[in-house]
């Protein structure tokens, strides 16, 4: 599993790769906190396209950014998400929580 987070104008790029599951949950939560803390940024994507697999503890994360993101006027979206993470959103139900991309 890595975690690379860009800048992209006034977005940041959280960009997964691999597992997102109980092991990798703290680089993902640093993943997170550098994304907020990054100057001028109004929205957060979280790119799944490299992402195998997201367990309990990601979403959590997810959650989590989701309210600091909230919380600082930023938009997060979840792109690329292929149909077997999108299935897991769904099956939790939240899909009605993020936004997807």
């Amino acid at each position: 599993m890595t975690i690379t987070v860009e800048l992209q104008g006034v977005t940041a790029c959280i960009l997964l790769s691999g597992g997102i599951d109980y092991a990798s949950q703290e680089d993902f939560r640093r993943a997170n906190q550098q994304a907020l803390s990054m100057e001028g940024v109004r929205e957060i994507r979280v790119d799944f396209a490299q992402a195998t697999f997201l367990d309990s503890s990601g979403i959590r994360a997810l959650l989590d950014l989701q309210k600091r993101a909230d919380a600082a006027g930023t938009v997060l979206v979840l792109v690329n998400c292929n149909s077997h993470l999108r299935e897991i959103f769904e099956i939790g139900g939240f899909d009605k929580v993020f936004r997807f991309g």
